[in-house]
């Protein structure tokens, strides 16, 4: 999940809106700064098993060949009131079957950094939602797929290309109750790879555009629960300028979450996902199951 940063703020409100809306906004971001917070730090693990996986049609179809496996160093700091920065540098591992032999590889991910600026918070006004704008950019520091050293790939950490975000995040709570919905667009720049003897072959991608809903119940103790659903979709591909029909991306998430905060400096969330492992809820994407643990640190 790092490549995208979704950073959220809150300012002056009651005790109860700031409450819920600060560790509610932790169940989608665990650095997320509050408003009394300057800089945080944080570690996260996840662990990601590919129990199938969606045709060009949309046809799931089981086959348990691969896990993967990420450690993300986190970092977010506050710019002004209103705006907070981070960057995310995620460490992967994979683990993949060929000809029932498993092959391990890893390395250094894609780098992301990631701004957010809010125009209205979620405790400012009584109707509406908080309004926050996102953006993201995500620097290929990864090695791209098509370039592991070994025949299954699996030391390829990276998309091989840069991509940015931009987006739009509408947050509300009311009581201990926190909701949100995030919308975004990705724009992927065109990756060429070069053969032996043959001619390079560029590939050009389309927008991608992202979803991301989540509902969560704040306690009196600032611990947080919740759920969310994450939906992404992404067009034909464009392969040497040749439109290449049955490329397009699509995969639907949802997933569960919670955050604990230990002596008002450290925080610890964990989350549980899966993808919907039904014919049409994806194309082109390996589908799953997974976990998340994360542990930060804030200052302020």
């Amino acid at each position: 999940m790092a490549s995208a940063i979704l950073l959220a703020g809150a300012t002056r409100a009651t005790p109860a809106a700031a409450q819920a809306c600060c560790a509610g906004g932790a169940l989608v971001n665990p650095a997320r700064l509050a408003l009394h917070e300057d800089y945080a730090v944080g570690l996260q693990t996840r662990v990601r098993d590919d129990l199938g996986s969606f045709d060009g049609s949309g046809h799931y179809q089981s086959s348990n060949t691969e896990q993967d496996f990420e450690q993300d160093l986190a970092a977010s700091f506050r710019l002004t009131a209103r705006s907070q920065a981070g960057v995310v540098l995620p460490l992967v591992e994979t683990r993949r079957l060929e000809s029932r032999i498993p092959t391990w590889g890893s390395g250094i991910g894609d780098l992301a950094v990631g701004a957010r600026y809010d125009l209205l918070l979620a405790t400012e006004a009584l109707y509406w939602p908080g309004i926050g704008f996102l953006a993201n950019v995500v620097v290929p520091t990864g090695k791209p797929v098509g370039e592991g050293t070994n025949p299954a790939s699996t030391d390829a950490t990276g998309t091989g290309t840069y991509n940015a975000t931009i987006g739009i995040d509408l947050e509300k709570v009311h009581g201990p109750l926190y909701v949100t919905l995030n919308a975004w667009i990705t724009y992927c720049w065109s990756r060429t790879v070069l053969f032996t003897g043959s001619p390079p072959l560029t590939t050009s991608f389309p927008l991608q555009w992202t979803l991301l809903g989540a509902v969560g119940y704040v306690f009196e103790s600032e611990a947080a629960v919740g759920a969310y659903v994450n939906f992404l979709d992404r067009g034909d591909n464009t392969i040497n300028g040749v439109l290449t029909p049955g490329t397009v991306v699509r995969l639907t998430t949802v997933g569960v979450s919670g955050v604990l905060p230990i002596r008002d400096v450290w925080r610890v969330q964990a989350s549980v996902f899966s993808d919907v492992l039904v014919s049409s809820f994806g194309s082109n994407e390996l589908a799953g199951v997974g976990a998340v643990l994360s542990l930060v640190r804030v200052w302020w």
